[in-house]
């Protein structure tokens, strides 16, 4: 335990000019004390002949902070900070009292005298100390518990399952915050493995040994010498680990482990055999595309005699030599593609005597995509043809049919199709 009173004072002054006193003990390294007790640094200083004190400024950098004033002493008077107004006290030269003192006052406290000799110079001696604030640690209950959990840990970093104890509860470790140390049955000690939501946890090794396991607070830790002598908080509490069953919970573990392994690898298999399915799926799709789009389709027809049509009438041709697909029928003149695709045709024809016109329109599903027109004069013949290339539906139809009063002449009347 710390007493009420802790006192500092820094020895090294300059050779000349202002003297630290050495009236007091230096207590070595920081300055420590609780929570709600004072901090006392006395700066004890003298003065040589002729020199006179300016002022005095004293400061604070709490942890992790930047440095803030606490006080000036300016003129014979001493001025506090707005904020430490009621709490801080001017002692003996620089000496400062800070009451009921809090774990966020920790730092590194300092003073700077400014002094001016005989010849007007102005001189500004500092010095600091460093104070640490203390708090003892906190239970919900006032004591700590330890327990073996009811289901084995894994070890994120190994894998491995283990027995698990927990000590705690604690709603606050203290400051600075404590730790607490596990004795095995053995006497080994271990540190904790983690800490979590104010309890301490210890991953007991593996293979599990049976016995007592105790968990406590190091009495020699800083948080812990600002608890009562008789505090709970400094018992040491153990728990009984059945070695046995710790063993049987570790097996159970494993078991349920291998259990979702498998159920893991079945989803990763049906996913597996989903995938191949649709794989198959596709292949089918494209095998049947493949299938389809190599069937042959393309036909060959001619006319079978001179004809002699009206306008708007439909060419049968009549003397068909191909028709692979079944798509031209010589009954209607139509062809009708069996399936879609693309479609090229051409037809041919002449007037079949002198003074004749042959004038003839490739047609789909009415709409004009060729056209030939001749006619005959004197002994010389004449023919001509009309090609397309189209983009047909599955049923759409493409035929020939008289543009005009015309006399088609069989030998050199034709219409042919394939699809490409």
């Amino acid at each position: 335990m710390l007493g009420s009173l802790v006192t500092v004072l820094l020895l090294i002054g300059s050779a000349t000019g202002l003297q630290w006193s050495q009236k007091l003990r230096t207590d070595a390294g920081p300055v420590q004390i609780c929570s709600g007790q004072d901090i006392q640094l006395f700066w004890n200083f003298t003065l040589d002949k002729g020199e006179r004190l300016k002022g005095m400024v004293w400061g604070c950098q709490p942890e992790g902070k930047e440095e803030g004033v606490l006080a000036t002493y300016v003129d014979d008077h001493f001025v506090p900070m707005s904020s430490f107004s009621g709490r801080l006290a001017h002692l003996q030269d620089g000496g400062i009292e800070l009451s009921c003192a809090t774990i966020l006052e920790s730092g590194n406290y300092s003073i700077s005298v400014s002094t001016e000799d005989v010849h007007n110079t102005l001189t500004v001696h500092r010095k600091t100390a460093d104070v640490t604030v203390l708090d003892a640690p906190k239970t919900q209950s006032g004591e700590i518990h330890v327990t073996r959990e009811k289901n084995a840990v894994r070890d994120v970093i190994t894998g491995a399952w283990h027995v698990q104890l927990s000590c705690g509860n604690f709603s606050d470790r203290g400051h600075p915050p404590v730790d607490l140390t596990w004795t095995t049955p053995t006497g080994a000690r271990l540190d904790s493995s983690s800490y979590e939501d104010g309890f301490f946890h210890l991953l007991l090794p593996n293979p599990l040994v049976g016995g007592n396991y105790s968990c406590s607070i190091p009495p020699s830790l800083p948080a812990a010498r600002c608890m009562a002598e008789d505090s709970p908080l400094l018992d040491t509490v153990s728990v009984l680990v059945e070695e046995t069953a710790g063993r049987f919970t570790l097996l159970e573990a494993r078991q349920q482990e291998f259990v979702e392994q498998l159920a893991a690898q079945r989803e990763m298999w049906m996913g597996d055999v989903e995938v191949v399915a649709n794989r198959t799926d596709a292949l089918e799709q494209w095998r049947d595309e493949a299938v389809h789009n190599s069937v042959p389709v393309h036909f060959h027809a001619r006319l079978t005699s001179d004809t002699e049509l009206s306008s708007g009438s439909i060419l049968k041709l009549t003397n068909v030599l191909n028709n692979l697909g079944g798509g031209y029928d010589s009954r209607t003149g139509y062809f009708t593609a069996p399936m879609d695709g693309n479609y090229f045709f051409i037809a041919t024809t002449g007037p079949a005597s002198s003074g004749k016109y042959a004038g003839m329109d490739m047609m789909k599903e009415g709409t004009t995509v060729g056209h030939t027109y001749m006619n005959q004069d004197g002994y010389y013949y004449n023919m001509g043809s009309c090609h397309a290339a189209l983009l047909l539906n599955a049923g759409d139809k493409v035929w020939l049919q008289s543009s005009r009063s015309s006399f088609f002449e069989s030998v050199v009347t034709s219409f042919s199709g394939f699809r490409f």
